[in-house]
């Protein structure tokens, strides 16, 4: 039904998981489906206040991870996107550092690579999702495994979401495509569109 009218579809958000109670399997298989339905899923993991607290946050998202992508083909899991969502940083005004979010996005890719290997992990684009807004992008998209943000409230802002999309590209200066939703195709920042160039993704 979604095919022609979107690309890209959020699964396994914090607020699906811990409002609707949406579990890893059901997860895995609205991944499954997605990819099965040629969209390209955008997969969100992340720990809580109480499991980073409880040194929790490398196990929990290791079996998210897991667990959405059992019984995918690697060629299959390396065309989506991860998204890092620490749920403790969402809606509250605070964010993790840029040192924080590498930490367990470079984790992120390394699962991954043990999963499909590190080629095809190389491919996947992760973002970063944690109460992003114009001021703080800047020492996330700094980061070597950070390839873009997952942002939320500050989108409802246009010149704001612009801003944060200008210094996301900014800071990768090769990117060939800049996937950004939320704005038209006049204010979007634009690429050079080279195939063999990294790519930068800005969703809300």
């Amino acid at each position: 039904m979604l095919q022609g009218i979107c690309k890209y579809v959020l699964v396994g958000h914090s607020e699906r998981r811990h409002l609707f109670g949406e579990i890893d399997s059901f997860i895995q298989a609205k991944v499954n489906s997605a990819i099965n339905n040629g969209l390209t899923p955008i997969l969100c993991v992340g720990e809580t206040l109480h499991e980073r607290e409880t040194d929790q946050a490398f196990s929990v998202i290791v079996k998210q991870l897991e667990t959405a992508l059992s019984g995918l083909e690697p060629d299959s899991i390396a065309t989506l996107i991860v998204a890092y969502e620490p749920v403790w940083a969402i809606g509250t005004g605070q964010a993790a550092t840029g040192d924080l979010a590498q930490e367990i996005m470079g984790f992120i890719r390394e699962t991954l690579s043990s999963l499909i290997g590190s080629r095809l992990a190389a491919e996947i684009p992760l973002l970063y999702g944690g109460s992003v807004t114009s001021e703080n992008i800047s020492q996330f998209s700094s980061q070597e495994d950070i390839n873009g943000a997952l942002v939320g409230g500050a989108s409802l802002k246009s010149l704001d979401f612009l801003a944060i999309a200008k210094v996301i590209e900014g800071s990768q200066p090769s990117a060939r495509e800049t996937a950004t939703k939320g704005l038209s195709e006049d204010s979007k920042p634009s690429g050079d569109g080279g195939d063999d160039e990294d790519q930068t993704y800005i969703a809300i």
